[in-house]
């Protein structure tokens, strides 16, 4: 079974992160909501609170009871507020004052105590709507002066609340812009589909497609510790300035697409399930020999050569991503395919 250090993959050291808590009324967040002051990343889940769950947020302000924190960061470049965790409870709050749900329903609220159930924002007693307004919600706020590598880590820490973000969904939110895009769109390449399989909700094809283009591009960057490792690529290349969208889409797709056409779409499973292990593999080869060429039928013996070697599959039993088996893995690959080639 491959498996993938996970203690060792955090850098030693201080975070250097700024962060203060500020209270906010809740008439005064709405406001912002509706004038684009929060950025919510795409790849963010889409609204999924049930009616009921919406309605007993909202009742918990009216009675007073506490609610959790909002998780946000100031955006260095616009000022804007990028929401790290508390979407659901933001357009529950726009949604209930505009009275509807995105799907059109009527937001009524529904589940909670006789005297509000069934009523709409309008329908609320002046008095109750002026206790919603006036209702604070504390939120957490990292500065605009963060460390982008150790916002990650602390984001790791604090988001506790709800369903966690896995670490891709974190990066796309605090890292947010031309590179995150593309991520997502090469995600939903046709041909990558067929290769990944069904669609994932939670960002992991993202962060496989991240891995395969740090470890093409900086390979030579990589220390062992692959979260803080795809963390600095992103953050780099977070506005695509350095490599373009072009160049990296050739990369990837090219890759993909031979790779489908060649072997198939069963190409990174191993024993029924998904090979990280084949797919770093297999992909690293592909890509280092575009630019010489590929001939398919040599490629077809490369791989039934490869999956069929007890020895590389000996080689990912354990700390796949330790730069020390990671480059023996790939000199040990080489070496089959140049033996392939003679």
């Amino acid at each position: 079974m491959e498996s993938e250090s996970t203690e060792s993959e955090t850098e030693s050291y201080r975070l250097n992160v700024d962060y203060y808590g500020a209270d906010f009324p809740v008439d005064l967040l709405v406001r912002r909501m509706e004038q684009g002051d929060f950025i919510i990343p795409g790849f963010q889940r889409e609204y999924v609170w049930k009616d009921q769950e919406a309605s007993r947020f909202i009742e918990s302000l009216l009675i007073g009871l506490p609610t959790p924190s909002l998780f946000l960061a100031k955006d260095k470049s616009s000022n804007q507020y990028i929401v790290i965790d508390g979407q659901q409870r933001l357009k529950t709050l726009q949604y209930f004052f505009a009275e509807a749900f995105p799907d059109g329903r009527i937001f009524r609220l529904k589940g909670v105590t006789s005297a509000l159930n069934g009523m709409t924002f309008s329908q609320l007693p002046p008095s109750e709507r002026r206790v919603l307004q006036d209702s604070i919600i504390h939120c957490i706020i990292i500065s605009d002066n963060y460390d982008p590598s150790g916002m990650f880590h602390i984001f790791e820490r604090l988001n506790t609340t709800g369903t966690p973000l896995n670490p891709q969904e974190v990066r796309n939110a605090i890292y947010h812009g031309p590179f995150s895009g593309l991520l997502q769109e090469l995600s939903k390449d046709e041909t990558w589909r067929k290769l990944y399989g069904k669609p994932s909700n939670r960002a992991e094809e993202q962060e496989l497609i991240l891995r395969f283009l740090a470890l093409h591009y900086d390979f030579e960057e990589y220390r062992g510790s692959l979260v803080d490792f795809l963390n600095h690529f992103m953050i780099k290349n977070q506005r695509l300035d350095l490599i373009s969208k072009r160049e990296m889409e050739r990369v990837f797709l090219y890759t993909a697409h031979f790779l489908y056409e060649c072997i198939g779409s069963q190409v990174f499973m191993h024993n029924k399930s998904f090979s990280r292990v084949l797919f770093d593999s297999i992909t690293l080869l592909t890509s280092k020999k575009i630019d010489d060429g590929l001939d398919c039928e040599l490629f077809k013996r490369f791989y039934t050569l490869l999956v069929g070697d007890d020895q590389f599959w000996s080689m990912s039993q354990h700390a796949t991503t330790s730069r020390k088996n990671l480059d023996m893995r790939l000199e040990y690959i080489e070496s089959l395919y140049q033996t392939v080639r003679k």
